[in-house]
């Protein structure tokens, strides 16, 4: 047969993809860069998605299964992902469809009831880990940690720091390494470094791709609550729970209640359901009523009140926010 390979940029071509999604009885996701369709004549048979380092809702239409269309679109995407010297990447998939893929030289990362979650061979997960884990110096004792962003470092972010500090024996802090946030990863990571000198139990180290990334929560960063967050509000805490805490031998996960942000509090709510008493909250830090809040922090350096925002921050954050380096983060804002 004659088939015509496109990548799908017209309306009619994302709805024929989204159409043969939907008849192998696949949800539809909004977060996709590119979106590629096999043609048999006008006819849709296959398509494949990429976001970021993320292949995903890969279908084949149910009269083509045996004409080795899913591995002519999955070479596909990998050249893409090649091309773009992207080596790391992930693959989502059904639970019906996980022992193909696993077949294709991916390994098994989690499994809930709506996705299955795999990886390519390129450093996996535990092998990734374990190297963060060699460079710290870790010691027997209770063990907790943190997940942040820290956009930017805040007194109310050094307030659970220093809570969860005073009461282990030592802290990781998993700083999300996504660089989807106003103030980029080295920016944050040495603002939280300095910050956090006087912390002399507390270690911090990049978060991986592994929780709150593009490829476990892109929802997260648009702080919207859906079906699709949930799912992946539930992927990414797992992952936490079966590798990062015991892995690390971690005891505790620490995190600040969330009185706004509905998204977050979920996210919250989801942990407690899962990690039960190995959760602790603490209440978010507060300065005359205010409840300090890494938003407010940006409203206020966008808005150039620099001395109403010093109260709320420690102090490398207020001189970074005060330099011209800092300034320029919000010149576009």
């Amino acid at each position: 047969m004659n088939y015509k390979f496109v990548e799908c940029l017209l309306e009619h071509e994302k709805n024929d993809a989204k159409t043969l999604l939907l008849e192998n009885g696949l949800s539809v996701d909004d977060y996709v860069d590119t979106t590629i369709g096999i043609y048999d004549e006008h006819k849709m048979v296959a398509t494949g998605s990429l976001y970021k380092n993320v292949i995903k809702m890969i279908a084949v239409d149910s009269s083509y299964k045996s004409s080795n269309l899913t591995d002519i679109i999955m070479t596909h995407l990998i050249q893409i992902l090649s091309e773009k010297k992207i080596n790391k990447y992930f693959l989502f998939t059904t639970p019906q469809s996980k022992l193909y893929f696993l077949n294709y030289h991916f390994s098994f990362i989690y499994e809930n009831q709506d996705i299955v979650m795999l990886e390519n061979s390129f450093e996996p997960i535990d092998e990734k880990l374990h190297s963060i884990k060699s460079r710290l110096n870790l010691r027997p004792g209770r063990t907790a940690s943190i997940v942040m962003n820290c956009n930017p470092v805040t007194l109310g972010h050094l307030y659970l720091i220093e809570t969860c500090a005073k009461e282990n024996d030592q802290v990781i802090i998993f700083l999300v390494e996504e660089d989807l946030s106003i103030f980029p990863f080295k920016t944050r990571y040495n603002l939280l470094k300095a910050s956090t000198r006087h912390l002399k139990n507390v270690s911090i180290v990049p978060s991986t791709p592994y929780i709150i990334s593009s490829a476990t929560f892109p929802t997260y960063f648009l702080k919207e609550l859906s079906d699709a967050s949930r799912i992946y509000m539930d992927l990414d805490i797992h992952i936490f729970q079966t590798y990062f805490m015991e892995i690390f031998g971690i005891n505790y996960r620490y995190v600040g209640t969330e009185p706004f942000d509905e998204t977050t509090n979920t996210y919250n709510e989801t942990m407690e359901r899962l990690l039960k008493d190995r959760l602790i909250k603490v209440e978010r830090y507060e300065k005359d009523d205010k409840i300090i809040s890494a938003s407010l922090i940006r409203k206020l350096a966008k808005e150039k009140k620099f001395e109403e925002l010093k109260q709320y921050v420690p102090q490398p954050t207020y001189k970074f926010l005060k330099s011209a380096k800092g300034k320029a983060l919000f010149l576009n804002e």
